[in-house]
């Protein structure tokens, strides 16, 4: 054909592709009974070697050379059969032409040797490849290639259920053409491609045929494709007996991922086998959101030992997040699913992996909103929002669907670059924002207020908005990549506030409250015999270290008042619960109706032993006089506590501390600090500059009686007339008389009048 097959253009890659030809020219007869092991190596190397060539010129150049053998190898079919995985791939990467062809040879193959499940594994393969080229032409073309896709797709379901039936090895294979047709989501081409397989492993588990390993791709591409029939699919194969462990957490799966939360019944059940494949397949569930101790935890365990460590990993999640017994493993396989179509990266060498994005979906689930800038000089970038609080970026440095996690939005290069600043550091004092710098800052400014902030000709006030941007940044990749979660999400939220305190201990049992706060505006009161009645659910729950549950509260209050109400003003409450010293995650929400509610977030704890003889604090809290939201500590008062910490300038600063562990009849020193909150969080408050609080009423003392309990409450109220408006931490740091210290600290917000 006038083509130069010589050393020029023969690089490694095609070495190898030209000793795998002569070697099954050379090795093998021109008519093959069987498919020799070495033979279907052959194949499989020569298909893998293929998908890393990307020049065109250099595919048609080896199928000329490979034409040289035509005369005496015509009646091959691994011949016929190089032939189409070349004509293939070059199909793949240019035109349908090439497919039509690949799929001409792979028939000829099938012809010289029908029992021989690669020769139809080829069709089906090229046939699948022009119907969806077909398909894809066809939104702009005519409905004759629409036609053809069909009748495409339709010899490729034939050719393939010819080559799984003869050879139920190739199961595999289906069920990973079935997972990248469907990547990228379920648009409608997808879901056709991903029919395709379904269809022809329906028809190669017919009556006639129910191999077990086909009945279980089957189930898991229905699965895929969200085919209710997947449950009786999985049924069945755990019917033949094959491999009971896989049966059940398939099924389990299945039942799941459609809403049926028996199905953790199924799947844990499954846990207590030793059979190596369940086993992989469960690490493989837990590994995305599992610690490194966790993982060896399940690895050192064996049987109803590590069926045990399954449940209570999945379970403990559903009592802190206050969900039903396997929601949360319900949750998570939704969220595998979904990041491994929309968010998968293949590698160079095939494999594939999660880009970051999907690790924060798999760890916490959709975001509350998302933030890009596509702009030309710009790299691809993408901010997600959870709650109100937690931020990540995320850009694309190496390719274009494989975005990582940074901790700035200025950390997008181009960005970057265009702003002056260097990677992993704010922009310089004295360097402004320029564009497109800018615009990405405040593209984000729908997920906080800071990317509102950007003062236009400032350089100082700029670096001080960047820092404390990256440190929001920062906080987000340690909490997003170093926890999981599952919210409750209410609709209508009632916008409530509330929180967890270690308050209220009374003689030697330790106590928390749940208080909180609901608008006036978010509700409605209901008819009563007297007054108005307004019906409230609390719910609180808390778990030790080892995830045992040790206090839970579920209940509905019905309040009643003399009138509704106002918009304007919010309806309080309270719940105290005894619990047990040590350090505690604990979660709370209030429900208001049948739908709506607010949760008020997992928080991990310390309740101090009142006997241990340690001194130990409470939470430091903050108060003012015109609110209505109180705390009754353990002496019997009520302190009213400030939501959020926000006081009026004009009323001053009330404060409270329960301390533990003061001998009868001894004294502590307590002082009172002050900083400006510079940083966004806990995470900065190494940079904070500590100072006495401006009143000399700020030292004082706190004194436990000869019969008082092992819990005394201190309390004090300091005048504002020396603090500023603004954002400050309050540390309350008491000494004993043996010089053991201990220091509480609290977020204060001072308002104007």
């Amino acid at each position: 054909m006038g083509l130069d097959p010589g050393p020029r253009r023969t690089g490694a890659a095609w070495r190898c592709v030209t000793l795998l030809v002569a070697g099954v020219l050379g090795t093998y007869p021109a008519t093959v009974r069987s498919q020799a092991p070495d033979q279907r190596r052959a194949l499989d190397a020569l298909r893998d070697t293929l998908q890393s060539i990307t020049d065109t010129f250099a595919l048609r150049e080896r199928e000329t050379t490979l034409l040289g053998f035509a005369r005496r190898s015509a009646s091959d079919p691994a011949f016929h059969a190089r032939l189409g995985h070349i004509a293939l791939r070059r199909g793949e990467l240019s035109g349908a032409s090439h497919l039509d062809h690949a799929a001409a040879e792979f028939r000829w193959a099938a012809k010289l040797a029908p029992q021989w499940p690669y020769a139809w594994l080829g069709v089906g393969y090229a046939e699948f490849a022009l119907g969806g080229r077909l398909a894809a032409a066809g939104e702009t073309a005519s409905e004759r290639r629409a036609v053809l896709s069909r009748e495409a797709y339709s010899r490729a379901a034939q050719a393939l259920a010819r080559a799984v039936t003869l050879e139920p090895g190739f199961a595999p294979r289906l069920e990973e053409l079935a997972r990248r047709a469907l990547r990228g989501g379920m648009q409608d081409h997808s879901v056709e491609k991903a029919s395709v397989v379904r269809d022809a492993l329906r028809r190669a588990t017919a009556p006639a045929s129910r191999a077990p390993r086909l009945l279980l791709a089957l189930g898991r591409v229905e699965r895929e494709l969200h085919d209710s029939a997947a449950l009786k699919t999985f049924a069945s194969y755990l019917g033949t007996g094959e491999n009971r462990a896989l049966g059940l957490l398939e099924l389990g799966r299945a039942q799941l991922l459609r809403g049926d939360l028996s199905g953790a019944v199924r799947y844990l059940a499954a846990a207590a086998d030793n059979d190596p494949v369940a086993v992989v397949e469960f690490r493989a569930d837990l590994a995305p959101i599992a610690s490194a101790e966790e993982l060896a935890e399940f690895d050192r365990r064996r049987g109803s030992a590590r069926a045990d460590f399954v449940r209570r990993f999945w379970t403990s999640r559903d009592r802190l997040e206050l969900r039903q017994d396997g929601e949360r493993l319900a949750e998570h396989l939704r969220r595998l699913e979904v990041a491994r179509r929309e968010f998968l990266v293949v590698m160079s060498d095939s494999t594939d992996r999660l880009d970051d994005r999907g690790r924060i979906l798999v760890r916490h689930g959709d975001p509350d909103d998302r933030a890009s800038l596509l702009v030309p000089g710009v790299e691809p970038n993408e901010s997600w929002r959870y709650g109100r609080d937690l931020v990540l970026h995320f850009a694309s440095r190496q390719a274009p669907n494989d975005y990582r996690l940074v901790e700035s939005v200025l950390d997008v290069p181009d960005a970057r670059a265009a702003s002056g600043g260097e990677s992993g550091g704010a922009t310089p004092v004295g360097q402004s924002l320029g564009s497109p710098a800018e615009q990405i800052f405040r593209s984000r400014s729908a997920l906080s207020p800071i990317y509102g902030q950007v003062p236009p000709r400032r350089p100082e006030q700029v670096a001080d908005v960047l820092s404390r941007e990256r440190a929001l940044g920062r906080r987000g990749i340690r909490i997003g990549t170093g926890s999981d979660s599952y919210r409750l999400r209410f609709a209508p939220e009632l916008n409530a506030w509330g929180a967890v305190v270690v308050a209220g201990g009374v003689g030697a049992m330790p106590a928390v409250q749940v208080v909180f706060a609901i608008p006036g505006y978010a509700i409605e009161p209901a008819s009563g015999a007297v007054g108005v009645v307004y019906p409230v659910r609390i719910r609180f729950v808390a778990l030790d270290s080892a995830g045992t549950v040790i206090a839970a509260v579920d209940s509905v209050s019905r309040i009643v008042l003399g009138g509704p109400i106002p918009p304007n003003r919010s309806l309080v409450g309270r719940v105290a619960v005894p619990v047990r010293p040590g350090r505690l995650r604990v979660h709370a929400a209030v429900q208001y109706g049948e739908r709506a509610g607010s949760e008020f977030g997992i928080d991990t704890i310390l309740v101090p032993s009142p006997g241990g003889g340690e001194l130990a604090g409470g939470d430091l809290l903050i108060g003012s006089d015109r609110s209505r939201i109180a705390v009754q500590l353990g002496d019997g008062a009520d302190f009213r506590v400030a939501p959020g910490g926000v006081v009026r300038r004009s009323e001053g600063l009330g404060l409270a501390v329960e301390v533990f562990g003061l001998v009868p009849g001894s004294r502590a020193n307590v002082r009172v600090l002050i900083a400006d909150r510079e940083g966004w969080g806990p995470d900065d408050q190494a940079a904070l500059r500590w100072r006495p609080f401006p009143h000399r009423q700020a030292a004082s003392e706190v004194v436990r009686s000869s019969g008082a309990g092992p819990i005394v409450s201190w309390r004090a109220s300091l005048p504002l007339n020396r603090v500023a408006p603004g954002r400050y931490w309050l540390a309350v740091v008491i000494t004993d008389p043996t010089g053991k210290v201990v220091r509480r600290e609290a977020r204060l917000e001072v308002e104007t009048p």
